[in-house]
């Protein structure tokens, strides 16, 4: 038999919780976890592809607001992913890599498709396993003018490009290009892509309705990959691709045709500052804005081989109707450039030593930029800027 003192405790604790009950809260709701949608898209909104070396099976695309530079949304894109957008700009393409195991087991590469507006997941596009697990650069990945097909850059190390069409939402085939890299499509035909390959030249394929070769040629050799190499970030105006050198030259190549036509090369560096050897740096070097005929570039000074990853000192403007540099901003460690386009144009540099945005006034077209402020930090280890 129980003592009377711990029947009488155990009573007493019955009547507290009794005289207590009345008073408990309801049970919380269950939570319900969504994606809410961003809001409306602006000519300021960027794409910034973040490989996140510190967990690079865990890559991600940050959307930032470029006026405000405050994050909107984020998408996970998995293994040093390479992204682009639909010609519309409403859809995102990752193009990645999964593991069964993580960092390893079973391999597979596909693309997925994410809506724009609400970053939920439209569909994914079985690849072949063999696509570039390289840095994100513009090239590893573009789509057709039209947005039918999807270019995707493999490596293995042998070098090819797959042929994805979009709305068939497949895989269609594999064009081997040995000794060619990243890809290059015009604006204005879209049964096409050139690359540019280590002879100097560029090679241009076109495709017949399916996806499959039709024609292949080369250009005739225009830089020299063993002195003075190019960039392979290349920005457009039309079908008219320009890319900077190790060395500190513009180049332009036409891709609208079979063949590529490359035209003179021209200096960006003149000659009193080739004295203290300024040259083009970082990672995504130069940027385009299309209705000015702008060109910002990102350049170092003491450049000398092997320092052309080096993060820029100063953003240079140049003029591409007169082919001379108008205008010069300090921009201490930027390693990325973008360039909204319309009227009012804002240049984005990214600080890859402090992981922080900053944002220029590009309108007033003369090349002076003036700076609107920063934010971040955004990322770890971003490489590669995309606008709306």
């Amino acid at each position: 038999m129980l003592p009377r003192s711990l029947v009488a405790f155990g009573l007493g604790i019955v009547s507290l919780w009794a005289s207590a009950a009345p008073g408990i809260s309801p049970e919380l709701p269950v939570d319900r976890i969504k994606v809410a949608n961003l809001p409306a898209a602006t000519p300021y909104r960027l794409y910034l592809n973040d490989a996140a070396f510190p967990h690079i099976i865990d890559g991600k695309l940050l959307i930032i607001d470029g006026d405000s530079l405050k994050l909107q949304g984020m998408v996970s894109t998995a293994y040093v992913a390479h992204t682009a957008l639909s010609p519309d700009r409403s859809e995102i393409y990752a193009a990645t890599t999964y593991y069964t195991r993580l960092n390893r087991g079973e391999r597979t590469d596909q693309i997925d498709v994410y809506d724009a507006t609400t970053l939920k997941l439209k569909a994914e596009i079985a690849l072949p396993n063999k696509r570039a697990l390289a840095l994100a650069y513009k090239g590893l990945i573009r789509t057709s003018a039209n947005g039918r097909f999807i270019f995707v850059q493999n490596a293995t190390p042998s070098t090819s490009v797959s042929i994805v069409d979009r709305a068939a939402g497949k895989f269609v085939a594999e064009v081997p290009t040995p000794g060619c890299w990243a890809i290059y499509t015009p604006a204005t035909v879209s049964d096409r892509f050139s690359t540019l390959c280590g002879d100097g030249t560029m090679l241009t394929v076109v495709l017949d309705d399916k996806g499959n070769v039709a024609s292949r040629q080369k250009s005739a050799a225009f830089f020299d990959p063993d002195d003075d190499a190019l960039f392979i970030s290349g920005e457009r105006i039309g079908d008219r691709y320009f890319f900077a050198s190790f060395k500190g030259n513009l180049q332009a190549v036409d891709i609208a045709g079979d063949v590529a036509v490359a035209a003179p090369q021209w200096s960006l560096v003149p000659a009193a500052d080739a004295k203290a050897h300024w040259r083009p740096g970082g990672y995504q070097v130069m940027a385009i804005h299309e209705k000015s005929g702008l060109v910002y570039i990102g350049m170092h000074k003491k450049g000398a081989e092997g320092s052309h990853k080096n993060p820029a000192d100063e953003i240079w403007t140049f003029d591409l109707a007169s082919k001379k540099r108008i205008a010069r901003t300090k921009a201490a460690g930027t390693t990325t450039l973008a360039v909204t386009q319309g009227d009012s144009p804002r240049l984005l540099a990214f600080d890859g030593t402090k992981a922080m945005l900053n944002a220029f006034n590009a309108t007033p077209h003369d090349g002076r930029l003036k700076a609107l402020g920063s934010g971040g930090p955004f990322g770890e280890t971003p490489t590669l800027m995309d606008t709306q």
